[in-house]
């Protein structure tokens, strides 16, 4: 509608008030408009269209009068169907965008016009024009947005479901690997190992407590040696962890003994001043294992 807003009078009335131009003339420039134009006198009688309204509402000339608005004419069947209720308006200086209700042509299509009216000064006398633009185009486009953006929110969607199964698969695969960094392998009847490698965190220390406990309760196992030779360095909160995993473990009958332990990790566990007298400690794995066999 702003397309009729933005545009005060149509060619079709400046030609109209143009001294000097022929009749001829005037028709061609009538007939050559893109919309459909047609003029009313100020009785509600058809004064004149152009060849768009013909081809538009597949009529002719002589079917002109099913546009009138003069009381007694086409009424609820109108082309225009809402221009008889606004033509007092129109008549008072205002002017009135509307829509008319869809028409099935011959061909099946359907025909969505809008259209732009409003009183006109013409050479002849004063007149009411009316703009009648072919809105299919528009709608038509309006529907291709419409399916383009349900295309993007199905595209959007079906994306969001595949990203949230990668992260899903992902988190799964590193619970997996997580649970996987922390085995404990029944080495011999009444023995378990824990070999651990790589930074030891407090998520990590509560896997490791998790999984040192369900073993022990599984295999009623007495002796427990957790190795850190691949252990580069223990936090406080680590090595605390790690002393509440052992006691657990003797609440639950298993003696524990640490294994591997580095220089560096030696002089980390003496700087945070934490007790370690009660745990059995040895060298290497092999001589921790040697200890837990002879007390087995």
């Amino acid at each position: 509608m702003s397309e009729y807003r933005d545009r005060a009078r149509s060619e079709v009335a400046l030609e109209h008030e143009r001294p000097g131009r022929s009749p001829a003339k005037l028709r061609d420039v009538f007939d050559q408009l893109r919309d459909a134009v047609i003029l009313y006198n100020l009785d509600g009688t058809v004064d004149d269209c152009n060849a768009r309204l013909l081809e538009m509402y597949e009529v002719g000339r002589e079917d002109l009068r099913l546009f009138e608005v003069a009381v007694g004419s086409a009424g609820a069947a109108h082309p225009l169907d809402p221009l008889r209720k606004l033509w007092p308006e129109l008549l008072s200086d205002v002017h009135k965008s509307f829509e008319c209700r869809p028409r099935t042509r011959q061909d099946g299509s359907v025909l969505h016009v809008e259209c732009f009216a409003r009183k006109v000064d013409l050479a002849s006398g004063q007149a009411i024009l009316v703009d009648i633009h072919d809105a299919e185009r528009r709608r038509r486009a309006e529907e291709a947005l419409r399916e383009s953006k349900r295309q993007l929110e199905q595209l959007v969607l079906s994306r969001t479901a595949a990203l949230q199964d990668k992260i899903r698969l992902i988190e799964e695969q590193k619970e997996a690997l997580f649970a996987l960094s922390t085995p404990v392998i029944q080495v011999w009847q009444g023995i378990l190992v824990l070999p651990l490698v790589g930074t030891v965190d407090s998520r990590r220390s509560q896997q490791i407590m998790e999984s040192v406990l369900s073993s022990i309760a599984r295999t009623s196992a007495r002796e427990l040696i957790i190795d850190i030779t691949g252990v580069p360095s223990v936090s406080e909160e680590v090595s605390r962890y790690l002393l509440q995993t052992i006691q657990a473990a003797k609440l639950l009958g298993a003696t524990c003994s640490l294994t591997g332990m580095s220089a560096q990790v030696a002089r980390s566990l003496v700087a945070l001043d934490v007790d370690w007298s009660s745990l059995r400690i040895s060298g290497t794995l092999q001589s921790g294992l040697q200890a837990a066999i002879a007390r087995v």
